[in-house]
């Protein structure tokens, strides 16, 4: 004889959220609803970056937090804090999340779990959808598009954020341009240049100033560039005050003044003292423009194997510069191979690595 509680299991299945996340209170409540045969109300799903789960509804997305009603109570978390995010509504939300989740997580296959996120990202960048869900994918997407080495697509996130909600951009820092790109930084800059005008006091504008300097750096002389970083080397700002400290190291070495370089270095040290991976990467500069090229080589190996996660673009750029002073040194081009691969492959996106590529492409024609 079948009765309403032999239906019970399938019904929870098909009815209600997956297994994982029923227990406790929740699940009676859900054998209630079904044995009295009531539909059984759905419920959003948020994940934070410590592992914390809650079911609710999400309301919307406020001065660069999720809201969230849940257990009866108005939550908010910060969306740089949401790790995932499930909405009945749309099915294609939960499916984006859990790929970019993947890639997130590193290993072979971060690589294709990235690229079928975006596909289901760009798909949910439709009027129609809710606002909220709009601004989640274009941080997601921007996150995307950073550790993709994209800086144009990635600065049409950005700005698209901060007219939305300036708050969703405090704190992130937009990706370095490429070099010899030349049209799209030259396109980059009048987007820029349009957004400082109508930003003004916006929190975010010391940002864009900065990605400013850097596009005229790419784009002019180094010599000429030097005094535009003394406001910025000025700045009470630490992070401003350290990113000048790189840029005037990049424009020193640029010219050849390797002693003003190492000096610059040696005052920064301590402005660096967080950021262990720079201050290795530029004694492998210093190291390589002096032709110590092994001492070099070194230097620049300590960035992917003790500060791998610090930075993904700087770390691909150290391991190619440790492939150019490998081979400067006339180590064995097994060895060099070996080393750019790294880069080519474990860094995808990145300048360092399409740099890496092109070395392997020019020592496998000899």
């Amino acid at each position: 004889m079948r009765t309403w509680w032999s239906e019970l299991g399938p019904a929870i299945r098909t009815v209600g959220k997956p297994a994982h996340r029923m227990a406790g209170t929740w699940w009676a409540a859900a054998v209630l609803v079904v044995a009295l045969g009531a539909p059984l109300a759905q419920a959003d799903y948020v994940r934070t970056r410590q592992g914390i789960g809650y079911e609710g509804k999400v309301l919307g997305i406020e001065a660069g937090e999720l809201v969230l009603e849940s257990a009866g109570a108005k939550r908010t978390i910060p969306l740089g804090e949401v790790a995932r995010v499930e909405v009945d509504r749309y099915p294609a939300l939960g499916k984006a999340e859990e790929a970019y989740a993947k890639g997130v997580a590193g290993g072979p296959e971060a690589t294709q779990a990235f690229a079928e996120a975006e596909k289901i990202y760009e798909g949910l960048l439709d009027p129609r959808v809710a606002e909220w869900v709009r601004i989640l994918v274009q941080s997601r997407l921007y996150k995307l598009y950073v550790v993709s080495g994209r800086a144009p697509k990635a600065l049409d996130a950005y700005l698209e954020m901060a007219r939305s909600d300036p708050a969703l951009v405090v704190g992130l820092e937009l990706p370095r341009p490429h070099e010899g790109d030349h049209a799209a930084n030259q396109a980059m800059l009048k987007k820029v240049e349009a957004a400082l005008a109508e930003a003004k006091d916006q929190p975010y504008a010391r940002e864009l100033e900065r990605l400013r300097v850097a596009l005229r750096i790419l784009e002019g002389k180094p010599e000429e560039a030097l005094p535009l970083l003394e406001p910025f080397l000025a700045s009470e700002d630490a992070p401003t005050r350290r990113w000048a400290v790189l840029k005037r190291l990049d424009l020193l070495l640029a010219l050849g003044r390797v002693d003003e370089a190492q000096e610059g270095l040696k005052e920064a040290e301590g402005e660096l003292g967080e950021y262990p991976d720079q201050v290795a990467f530029y004694r492998g500069r210093l190291l390589y423009e002096r032709g110590v090229y092994v001492d070099a080589a070194l230097e620049f190996m300590k960035v992917p194997i003790l500060y791998a996660r610090k930075d993904r673009g700087r770390t691909a750029e150290a391991i190619w510069w440790a492939g150019r002073a490998m081979e400067a040194a006339k180590l064995p081009t097994e060895e060099v191979v070996k080393v750019y691969r790294e880069a080519a492959q474990d860094y995808p996106g990145t300048a360092g690595s399409e740099r890496a590529k092109e070395e392997l492409a020019r020592l496998e024609a000899k």
